[in-house]
């Protein structure tokens, strides 16, 4: 089983910061990130908290040892 970072930009940010699903925020320390499996389960999660938080163009990613495996749209 591969576990995989969430990583989150939201508008007015220059770059991704790790991300906790629970809290809902950026985190600065990877410790508090979230980890995922890289399921389609996952991805229709993810995807449907990014269109619930269009009005702040919220996009989430899932990377896995530095390269983006999946990102919202």
């Amino acid at each position: 089983m591969e576990w995989y970072i969430v990583y989150a930009k939201f508008d007015g940010c220059k770059g991704f910061k790790a991300f906790d699903v629970n809290e809902g925020r950026q985190v600065g320390n990877l410790i508090y990130a979230s980890l995922v499996e890289n399921t389609e389960d996952t991805k229709t999660k993810l995807q449907k908290l990014a269109d619930l938080n269009k009005e702040c163009h919220l996009i989430l990613q899932l990377r896995r040892k530095g390269k983006v495996k999946f990102q919202t749209t």
